[in-house]
């Protein structure tokens, strides 16, 4: 199995690439520089690298959000080029269950924490087998806690910005390790070959929306107006 996968929901990006089943190439970048100008040179440089091209992809593996508006947006319309252009089929991961997969084995459940902006998260609890407790929603930090009823580990880089208020909240929690708390484009690789792998199908792809979980500050502006 030859799989392309990117993740651009933060202001880091990673792409990985799967070549006969084995991860063959991680770039992964947190600099001052847009996902638009570093993503393709990446791909391209990483399937060079691997020895594959474009034809030869049995799959895009695409971090759909929530995250960042414009990193998720620059993602999918990448994964949909390649994918309408070579058939390639997509299969799209939340992002907030593939932070969660960066504990998998772990032996309590697992708490999604992404810092949303706005003074908000977006967040999903998880139970040791990645099975969802609590769906993905975005909610503020303290409303969200008043859910967790049981002892967790905490993942993603709300817990930085909320560390107080995730402490006010007096639940039980243990914190993942720093490198644990970045989404990476490899995560996505072993999430899909655990996965059956879908069929090209030229309508899901071209209708596949990215998983926001709201709306744009440009969209709440243009609706109060």
């Amino acid at each position: 199995m030859n799989i392309l996968a990117l993740c651009t929901t933060s202001t880091s990006g990673s792409i990985a690439i799967c070549k006969n089943d084995t991860i063959s190439f991680i770039s992964y970048l947190d600099i001052n520089i847009t996902h638009s100008e570093r993503l393709m040179p990446q791909i391209d440089f990483g399937l060079k690298q691997s020895k594959i091209g474009i034809e030869d992809l049995h799959l895009v593996c695409l971090a759909n959000g929530p995250g960042s508006f414009t990193g998720v947006r620059i993602g999918l319309a990448t994964a949909k080029g390649f994918c309408m252009a070579k058939k390639i089929p997509l299969l799209p991961i939340n992002t907030l269950e593939l932070l969660a997969y960066n504990l998998f084995g772990n032996k309590l459940p697992i708490l999604s924490f992404i810092d949303a902006k706005m003074d908000e998260v977006y967040a999903a609890l998880y139970s040791q087998e990645l099975k969802e407790i609590i769906p993905p929603q975005n909610a503020k930090p303290a409303e969200f806690l008043k859910k967790i009823k049981e002892p967790v580990i905490i993942i993603g880089d709300g817990v930085e910005k909320y560390e107080n208020i995730i402490k006010e909240s007096r639940i039980e929690y243990k914190l993942a390790l720093p490198h644990q708390n970045i989404p990476m484009a490899s995560t996505l690789i072993s999430i899909a070959l655990k996965k059956d792998i879908p069929k090209y199908d030229f309508n899901f792809i071209a209708n596949l929306e990215p998983y926001y979980l709201r709306k744009s500050q440009a969209e709440i502006l243009k609706e109060s107006k």
